[in-house]
């Protein structure tokens, strides 16, 4: 009796491992079938996910190998692509008895594309993809992250075609409930990494409220020097010259609330060279107009640091923006004859009080 009781509990025990292994099983195809449903349903958009794994026991799902496709137009490359998604509760916030979750995002790559036609375009800025993100991960989204990302901005229909990436993209947000039970603060905080043009690093903190009705937010970027080679895609096809020799370094500051927004970009040319008779002599239209070019940045340069730089104040509303044409014409003659400028922050940190909100849940 005794070894017929063993047999009966061991047996027991193999039909539900196998049930849990089939349910199991079927849950990950449902969940695969659903995501690739949901993202879907933008309009003009496909996505296919290959495999979904279940991870039940820390409250997380993980997406392999998605894939989001313009359908719509002639986009030769995908919208967003990536080998590993992991979708989790943060069991670090369950001791301030908050249930929330967070995304981490291996290797992803967005590409952003530009054309003459809404066909050739694709920055779907404007398109739900938080909703849907909500529908794929009910709970509220805490943290955000990225690791070893690329960021691409593609032009096709130019000559030669435009590829201006950002690799070695490391990015976290936090605090994106907007809850004092997770921070001190009701400031979301977002920290942006990355190597432009494979070369250099590229830093951005941003600030802001996640739930203000309209965008509040202070940021603030700065680009080591970048060699200005590596832009002569980028400047053949939208300026038609291109760059003999010389560094370009970037510094930008901006801050928004109730709908307005000012700040402003410093660019910074050291060493900028632009013309040359001897690789410039093929086309003598294209050879003058790179002459012209070049003669009025030499004009308009600090010599004792050879640099030619700017800063571009802007201002506005996001429905009215209203550029400072004439202040960036006189920063420019300011960098040439009175004092060079820099290319950093002149702020290091950002000034909360532009952007928190009310004091409220």
């Amino acid at each position: 009796m005794k070894s017929l009781a063993k047999r009966w509990w061991f047996w027991l025990l193999i039909v539900v491992i196998a049930a849990v292994v089939i349910v199991h099983t079927y849950l990950a195809v449902w969940v695969r079938d659903y995501v690739n449903r949901k993202l879907s349903e933008i309009p003009g958009y496909r996505a296919h996910v290959a495999a979904v794994t279940l991870h039940l026991w820390r409250g997380a799902y993980q997406i392999h190998n998605i894939e989001i496709v313009k359908t719509s137009g002639a986009v030769p490359v995908p919208f967003y692509s990536a080998p590993l998604v992991d979708l989790s509760v943060e069991w670090k916030a369950l001791w301030d008895r908050a249930f929330v979750g967070e995304i981490d995002m291996y290797r992803a790559k967005l590409n952003l594309v530009n054309g003459p036609t809404k066909a050739q375009r694709q920055a779907a800025v404007d398109e739900p993809w938080a909703q849907k993100i909500k529908q794929l991960f009910p709970i509220k989204l805490n943290r955000f992250a990225v690791h070893d990302g690329e960021l691409h901005y593609r032009d096709f229909s130019k000559e030669p075609k435009v590829d201006v990436l950002v690799d070695r993209v490391q990015m976290v947000g936090t605090n994106l409930t907007n809850s004092k039970k997770l921070s001190k603060s009701l400031i979301a905080e977002v920290e942006i990494e990355g190597r432009p043009l494979r070369t250099g690093d590229i830093r951005t903190r941003i600030n802001l409220d996640p739930y203000a009705p309209k965008p509040t937010f202070a940021v603030n970027l700065e680009m080591s020097a970048v060699p200005l080679v590596k832009l002569n895609d980028f400047a053949k096809a939208y300026g038609a010259f291109t760059f003999e020799e010389g560094t370009l370094r970037l510094a930008a500051e901006m801050s928004a609330k109730n709908g307005a927004f000012t700040g402003y970009v410093e660019p910074v040319f050291d060493h900028m060279g632009i013309f040359n008779p001897k690789h410039d002599a093929g086309n003598p239209l294209n050879m003058l107009w790179q002459a012209i070019l070049g003669g009025l940045t030499e004009i308009v340069r600090n010599y004792s640091k050879d640099r030619f730089g700017t800063r571009i104040p802007f201002s506005g509303t996001f429905d009215k923006p209203q550029p400072e044409i004439m202040t960036t014409v006189f920063n420019a003659f300011r960098n040439a004859f009175i004092k060079a400028f820099e290319g950093k922050l002149q702020n290091d940190k950002i000034h909360l009080r532009k952007v928190e909100p009310d004091e409220k849940e």
